[in-house]
């Protein structure tokens, strides 16, 4: 089953057999596989903090798996915890 470039996963993935999963997924895990462990090397030499890097593995995954729409939003979870402001 091959995945339309402007289609829903939600309907792509509902629509596949449980044999086409593991194949329409094995090349995006790789790829996936392979940024993590840059990540990871990267938080270990102190290039980078282990929360940004836990930010670009959770941007690697939402990109390679549809929901990008979602971490280019202009809200942080940061802004989710800070409480509103108090309107009069």
């Amino acid at each position: 089953m091959a995945m339309a470039t402007n289609g829903s996963l939600i309907q792509y993935y509902a629509a596949m057999e449980p044999a086409e999963f593991g194949q329409a997924i094995t090349s995006k895990w790789q790829l996936c596989e392979r940024l993590v462990k840059e990540v990871q090397g990267s938080v270990e030499k102190g290039h980078v903090a282990p929360l940004d890097g836990a930010r670009v593995v959770s941007s690697i995954t939402a990109t390679l798996f549809g929901y990008d729409e979602f971490i280019l939003r202009e809200v942080s979870a940061e802004s989710l915890l800070t409480p509103a402001p108090a309107w009069r």
